[in-house]
């Protein structure tokens, strides 16, 4: 019979030792390319959900409404690209940066704890400040197609949806973001991107301006994009406003226009 030395004693328990190391560290591997697999399909399904909301599209007639910008093309106010593309990053940048982004920001924190009243208010807040017919209609008809969509798409929201009584684009899409899991800044992302196209497919149909154009305004626009979501996520409730005198006079006087492609 072999009698254990304390040499192979130590050695034994230094082997142990070093297996026990060993599992727990590829254990810890394990789990972290799990958690890494995990992250990467919730970033996936994040992101197609971002682009399925953002869609032009979805059946929700945003592609009607030119907000003004057709009359800035009739009037000659904007005569060539460069103009289209100063004008569009005046708006995203003074009205949707001022206006539209922080109370989309104030939508999906209310959607996100089930807050009523906040709910009502901030909609409410939206189309007062809608300055011209043409604007409040057009929130309040494509919100309310955004709402039929999402009736269409689940029985499970329903009662959500009955809580507004004239429901804006905003709103519909906070609770869509809130809905499919996404963050407030990737719902601004995504609101801001689907504006943006509509504004220059608008542009495309209204004056002899190619896809190429359209695409290099967008380009030149995307660095914008994250600062005016970045300064929008940090206005105050008393600092929301904006002062589009322009915005405001095209399309009070689009809703005269004697020829429009778009709808007023």
């Amino acid at each position: 019979m072999i009698m254990a030395t304390p040499m192979t004693t130590v050695m034994s328990t230094a082997t142990r030792t070093t297996i026990a190391i060993r599992t727990v560290t590829i254990i810890h591997i394990v789990i972290s390319m799990i958690t890494n697999m995990q992250s990467n399909c919730m970033q996936t399904t994040s992101l197609l959900n971002l682009l399925h909301i953002s869609s032009p599209a979805l059946p929700i007639g945003a592609f009607a409404y030119s907000q003004g910008l057709e009359y800035t093309l009739e009037a000659g106010w904007c005569k060539k690209a460069d103009d289209v593309e100063q004008w569009i990053k005046s708006v995203m940048t003074h009205g949707l940066g001022g206006v539209d982004l922080p109370i989309l920001k104030r939508l999906h924190q209310a959607w996100s704890k089930n807050d009523t009243q906040e709910l009502r208010y901030w909609n409410a807040t939206l189309l007062a400040f809608r300055e011209t017919k043409e604007l409040y209609l057009e929130d309040i008809q494509v919100g309310d197609a955004f709402k039929q969509w999402h009736k269409s798409q689940s029985a499970e929201h329903i009662g959500k949806l009955e809580i507004i009584d004239k429901p804006t684009v905003a709103s519909m899409y906070a609770l869509n973001a809130v809905i499919k899991g996404l963050t407030v800044k990737e719902c601004l992302i995504g609101f801001v991107w689907a504006w943006l196209e509509n504004q220059i497919t608008a542009a495309s149909k209204a004056m002899p301006m190619g896809q190429t154009d359209g695409q290099n305004i967008i380009r030149h626009l995307i660095p914008e994009i994250e600062a005016v979501i970045e300064k929008s996520m940090q206005l105050e409730d008393d600092e929301i406003g904006s002062g589009l005198v322009g915005l405001s006079m095209s399309s009070a006087l689009h809703e005269n226009q004697y020829s429009r492609l778009f709808r007023s």
